[in-house]
């Protein structure tokens, strides 16, 4: 664990861990947060990460001077095309809206760059909103639809300029393929992790 101030950062390792690298490829980090993931997985060469919660940036600033960090949307990446090795994503794209946010992905990555993705199945919106009062059932009755419109049409719509959705191999399978990606394979656990590559 890091301490910055009054904050502290638990520097644990994550269930499922990005690939290893040579240290000149290129990382991109889309919801960084305060770079944990980054500070982690690759703490030998300088990376990239970009969220839009300011905040968890800054901390993250006082922390790594190894970690490039980025105030922005997955949705308009400020970055040029073929630009990146890797781009991961740890549970950050089920708030985003997805097939928008993977051409974006899919334009900064390098022909042959790869994806690295966790995302969340229905068990964990079902679980956060069991606790909930009303305003959290109707939430959660948006993102029901919000998911099953993805799963069958391959779109998405925001609920008060919010995205959420939880995803299938199939909505997910589509969506990568549709966009350009090849060599997409998932592994279940409480996420579920999902890799392709851009070609």
């Amino acid at each position: 664990m890091k301490s910055c101030g009054s904050h502290a950062i638990q520097l644990t390792p994550p269930i499922y861990c990005p690939p290893p690298l040579p240290v000149s490829s290129k990382v991109l980090d889309i919801g960084c947060g305060a770079g944990q993931t980054l500070a982690l997985a690759y703490p030998d060469r300088v990376s990239f990460g970009i969220d839009i919660d300011f905040d968890a940036l800054s901390l993250g600033r006082t922390f790594t001077d190894r970690v490039c960090f980025v105030c922005g949307k997955a949705e308009a990446l400020p970055w040029p095309n073929d630009h990146f090795d890797l781009v991961i994503a740890r549970v950050s794209l089920v708030y985003t809206n997805i097939n928008t946010s993977l051409r974006e992905i899919h334009r900064v990555l390098k022909q042959g760059g790869d994806l690295w993705v966790t995302l969340h199945p229905f068990p964990f919106p079902w679980r956060q909103v069991k606790s909930s009062n009303y305003k959290g059932w109707i939430f959660f009755a948006y993102i029901v639809l919000n998911s099953a419109l993805f799963h069958l049409a391959g779109k998405q719509f925001p609920f008060l300029g919010r995205y959420e959705s939880f995803q299938t191999e199939g909505s997910m399978s589509r969506a990568l393929t549709r966009t350009g990606f090849r060599n997409i394979s998932f592994k279940r656990g409480r996420h579920f992790l999902v890799t392709a590559r851009s070609e």
